[in-house]
């Protein structure tokens, strides 16, 4: 923004959580930008970030995810807010033993996918397969706060895609970001297996690999272009250049998804079925976002433009709260601070 918008970068101040309390005498709005669940996580940071809320609420300005809609939010609340506003994501259940996947497995049938309710990270994730699987688990290797949802299986040939195409071949997940108003779609990847994140996708497969053969000199120009394509790296790399650049596919669903969980910022994670409708796994409010050269094949895949148009949707997000014409408050003055 300093180097493409420094009419705007001039009006925005930046405070850490944790330095001394800011003063709110010339501030606009305030955009949060905190960790979820932050009650929980972050005792000091959400006590120091409400302080802030309050103050601000007393001179009537605007703020986009405040620290009270960030402070105890599980996946199984999440869960539970979706639904009450139609959201489709998959229903969860907070567990405490082993014994009570017998009870879930019951209600949602099998496979049944165990995961952290307060953690976006994919550590400890566990797929149970089959009812006679949960007599193997140990009570140790359950995540904390552990949630168990059913295990949808989103594989198939959407209308108007190759037959046999890698929709079909392996599970998927897309990304989008809403950014006050603005949907920004970010990332796409295939996995040959049901959790999907950067590190289970064909990207990290193929990295490993050519790691690995590049180590021992097996891996000539001809040799690389073999295994890349053999992976269905290529591919995924043309399918996610064709995701990034297409309009987001049901843009009300993921404002109404944000509204229901009182915010303005969030990274939903969720998948497309092949009859068209969709499936949000999660929302995320402090997202992994790295420069475009911080990737896995960044030199192939979308990553520059996608964060220019990320850059250019948190512009317009801060114009609309710096003119006022976004409804969320009083007048104020005249800065906006993000606070992280």
């Amino acid at each position: 923004m300093r180097a493409e918008r420094p009419d705007l970068a001039g009006r925005l101040r930046i405070h850490e959580t944790g330095a001394e309390p800011p003063s709110l005498d010339d501030v606009r709005a305030i955009f949060f930008w905190l960790a979820d669940p932050l009650e929980v996580r972050y005792p000091d940071c959400f006590a120091e970030t409400l302080a802030i809320q309050k103050e601000a609420e007393r001179r009537s300005l605007r703020m986009l995810n405040p620290p009270t809609a960030l402070a105890t939010y599980g996946k199984d609340l999440q869960s539970i807010r979706f639904a009450e506003v139609s959201v489709p994501t998959p229903p969860a259940m907070r567990i405490e033993t082993v014994h009570d996947l017998y009870h879930c497995g019951d209600r949602f049938g099998f496979p049944l996918l165990i995961r952290g309710s307060q953690s976006f990270s994919h550590a400890g994730t566990r797929v149970v397969h089959r009812r006679r699987d949960i007599g193997t688990l140990k009570p140790a290797e359950l995540v904390d706060r552990a949630i168990v949802t059913p295990l949808i299986d989103v594989r198939g040939t959407p209308a108007g895609a190759r037959s046999g195409d890698l929709w079909a071949r392996f599970y998927h997940r897309k990304r989008v970001l809403l950014i006050g108003e603005q949907c920004v779609p970010y990332s796409l990847f295939f996995a040959g297996q049901p959790v999907v994140s950067m590190d289970t996708s064909i990207y990290a497969r193929y990295h490993s690999l050519r790691t690995r053969l590049s180590r021992h000199g097996w891996l000539g120009r001809r040799a690389h272009h073999v295994v890349r394509a053999g992976l269905g790296v290529r591919r995924a790399v043309e399918l996610e250049q064709e995701f990034v650049g297409a309009p987001v596919e049901q843009v009300e669903l993921f404002r109404r998804a944000g509204s229901a969980l009182g915010l303005d910022f969030l990274a939903f994670d969720y998948a497309s079925l092949p009859d068209g409708d969709v499936v949000i796994w999660e929302a995320n409010p402090y997202p992994y976002m790295p420069f475009a050269g911080g990737q896995i094949l960044s030199r192939s895949r979308p990553g520059a433009g996608v964060n220019l148009r990320v850059y250019e949707a948190f512009a317009r997000c801060f114009e609309l709260l710096l003119n006022g014409t976004r409804p969320a408050g009083g007048e104020g003055k005249d800065r906006v601070q993000p606070a992280r």
